[in-house]
């Protein structure tokens, strides 16, 4: 008998009940998971580590050699098991990437794309081609020398 039902003499039948043996043996299965955090912000914030259920999977990657159009070759890794790859349109050949291939060959590239193609295909009615332009020619040969000739006589003075 413990001590505590020698001290209390009407417990002492009750102590040894089957039924208080079989909450005593639910008491000590549930003992292992605190049912009262010690956080002063109660259990709602605290988790339970928990074990992944599968182990993160592992991606394969294979070396692959890349054949382009023009024979040029290169190696990347990818998922893909094929260990060579030809391919028959590409950057080179295609075009959408090099349109002025596909053009007539004495066209230069900037003039028909990019930019300046876009540019002057915009303002290609509006005029400004050198079309006034004289007055650059009058700051040329005599006209200059004059001009500099003034100036150096304007400051000896």
């Amino acid at each position: 008998m413990t001590m505590f039902a020698a001290s209390v003499p009407h417990l002492a039948g009750r102590l040894n009940s089957p039924s208080l043996v079989a909450a005593s043996a639910r008491a000590s299965a549930v003992a292992q998971t605190r049912n009262v955090s010690s956080s002063p912000y109660g259990r709602t914030h605290v988790w339970k580590h928990r074990q992944r259920q599968l182990p993160k999977p592992f991606v394969p990657q294979f070396p692959q050699r890349v054949i382009r159009a023009d024979g040029s070759t290169f190696t990347h890794y990818t998922t893909s098991p094929r260990s060579v790859i030809r391919l028959t349109r590409d950057t080179t050949n295609n075009p959408l990437w090099n349109a002025s291939k596909w053009m007539a060959e004495s066209e230069e590239e900037d003039v028909v794309t990019g930019r300046l193609g876009r540019f002057n295909r915009r303002f290609d009615g509006l005029g400004g081609h050198g079309q006034d332009v004289d007055w650059m020619s009058e700051a040329t040969g005599e006209e200059l020398a004059k001009a500099v000739e003034e100036a150096e006589k304007k400051l000896g003075e």
